[in-house]
């Protein structure tokens, strides 16, 4: 019995639920889109998946750079917290949220919860409790949390917890962690490429091997005129005629010789005796 044979004879629910490794699973769960058309297309369900873990993995920003989560995620946001009584919720990220920023891209102040936890216990704990909760259904819209030292045993922990939680949920992690095996099914390197642009490497989804990485146009909303300005060229340099260029060398050699002639000098004023004195 061939393969084509053998699937048309599962039941038809047993079919829906299977995917070939060859073609992007469409998913089963809610996803949400990331804002980002071109990064939507190739992964599975359409955008980022609820019930599931999602791993942001990025190399250690320099200091004062703009951290590329932040740039990867703001787009689709406010989708996250379009439903009413639903909160963001950002365990320790390394910088306070923006505020300002957020809301211009279109999420309310009062569904930002900023938990500010420092150690990797903390962190992990708080991050444990959100997506098992029983509010994680209703009150969760989104969870983003950084866990730095995250083993790959807590990974699968958070893995088996998220799979009841109908809100994505975002672990960035260092990208020293991409050989590692993880349990998370969506895995993303993301580096920033200057102050507009995104690199987005797929490194696991339910699909096959994204071979080429996605460059994405991410420029925050207050300075997104920006990038359709063009940059003024520099003034061309006039060249210098032989005299001019020669003046500076004749001027200083003039106030050497001033220099020698004062120090022989007296500054006094000699005044000579009067006539018939």
């Amino acid at each position: 019995m061939g393969a084509a044979q053998a699937l048309s004879s599962l039941p038809p629910a047993l079919q829906d639920a299977l995917w070939s490794a060859s073609q992007v699973s469409p998913g089963r769960q809610r996803a949400c889109a990331t804002g980002f058309a071109a990064l939507d297309r190739e992964l599975p369900g359409g955008g980022w998946p609820t019930h599931a873990l999602t791993e942001l993995l990025q190399p250690r920003p320099a200091l004062g750079a703009p951290l590329a989560e932040w740039r990867l995620l703001r787009p689709g946001l406010a989708g996250l917290a379009g439903a009413a009584g639903q909160s963001l919720v950002f365990v320790g990220p390394p910088l306070a949220p923006h505020l300002p920023g957020l809301q211009q891209a279109g999420v309310a102040a009062s569904r930002v919860v900023w938990v500010p936890v420092d150690t990797a216990h903390e962190r992990l704990w708080t991050t444990e409790q959100l997506i098992k909760g029983p509010g994680a259904a209703r009150e969760l819209a989104g969870l983003v949390s950084w866990l730095p030292q995250a083993t790959a045993a807590q990974i699968r922990r958070l893995q088996t917890w998220a799979l009841q939680c109908d809100a994505p949920v975002f672990i960035v992690r260092p990208v020293q962690v991409a050989a590692q095996a993880s349990a998370a099914p969506l895995r993303l390197r993301i580096d920033l490429q200057g102050p507009g642009q995104l690199r987005v490497e797929i490194l696991k989804r339910k699909g096959p091997a994204h071979a080429a990485p996605l460059t994405l146009h991410a420029w925050p909303p207050g300075l997104a005129h920006w990038q359709h300005r063009v940059p003024t060229p520099a003034l061309p340099q006039v060249p210098q005629p032989a005299e001019a260029q020669a003046a500076p060398v004749a001027m200083a050699a003039h106030a050497a010789r001033v220099d020698e002639i004062n120090v022989r000098t007296p500054h006094a004023l000699v005044l000579a005796d009067p006539p018939g004195a």
